[in-house]
């Protein structure tokens, strides 16, 4: 199958900065902000509870990490607290003694040591965007190679893969699938709602643009504005597939984390 038009845009990485010294959060924040534009700085914590709290809430994809947190706690028991770890960690500290256990501990995507410089620090975020997009293309890849089964009552059971399925939409209580196979255009009808497949096709791959759609992103070629509405122009075809105001922000924060 040919594959899907590639589409560039801006990846910011959002950041959650731990340190109980405030005055280094602040150092490190303007650091990020004057030489480190893909970074989205979303929050900071000076304790190990406010962290995990904040981690709940915010979902950073990267966490610039301090270890020696007194009087309670550290950045391993931080970790050791979060359990399953799904954020990149970047360890500031001023101790190079701790680099061993930060290893066995989390693999850190870097270890910085206080006083960093800015070129130590983009480096340390050069190698997070770096291990981002390995993270993203794994995630990607295992998503379009998810299967859909439908039954036709002409075809008998036909096997899909993510990856064809350019928009799902809603007809009543069925729904329609249309997909890009073998260069042409195809359309499918099954008697499953619509959402039932959006259980099944998950973001990053898919988002819920409006009640009566589906849409795979990667066919997406062009987003745009109507009012406070929006529309998307996908490739292959002349179709304009509807954005509601309700299912807006949703489609906005998957669009620029694909």
């Amino acid at each position: 199958m040919e594959s899907p038009k590639t589409i560039t845009r801006d990846r910011l990485i959002s950041a959650l900065l731990v340190d109980d010294e405030r005055g280094a959060i602040n150092t490190l924040k303007n650091m990020l902000s004057e030489y480190c534009p893909q970074i989205q700085v979303v929050g900071s914590a000076v304790s190990v509870r406010e962290a995990l709290e904040m981690v709940e809430k915010l979902q950073p994809d990267l966490v610039f990490l301090d270890i020696e947190m007194p009087p309670v706690g550290s950045g391993f028991d931080f970790l050791e607290k979060c359990g399953s770890v799904s954020f990149g960690v970047i360890f500031t500290t001023a101790y190079p003694q701790y680099a061993i256990q930060a290893i066995n501990t989390v693999q850190p995507w870097s270890y910085l040591i206080k006083p960093y410089s800015v070129f130590q620090l983009k480096n340390a975020v050069e190698t997070s965007l770096e291990k981002l997009r390995q993270k993203q293309d794994f995630v990607l890849q295992a998503a379009r190679q998810q299967r859909i089964i439908l039954q036709d009552s002409r075809k008998g059971t036909i096997i899909l893969y993510a990856e064809e399925i350019m928009y799902c939409r809603a007809d009543g209580s069925f729904t329609d699938l249309v997909i890009w196979k073998n260069k042409r255009i195809e359309k499918f009808t099954s008697s499953r709602r619509l959402g039932e497949f959006e259980a099944e096709l998950t973001a990053p791959l898919f988002c819920r643009t409006h009640h009566s759609y589906l849409v795979n992103l990667s066919y997406v070629d062009r987003f745009e504005r109507t009012g406070r509405n929006g529309q998307l122009h996908l490739t292959y075809t002349d179709k304009k597939v509807p954005v509601s105001i309700a299912k807006m922000d949703n489609f906005l924060i998957c669009l620029h984390a694909t």
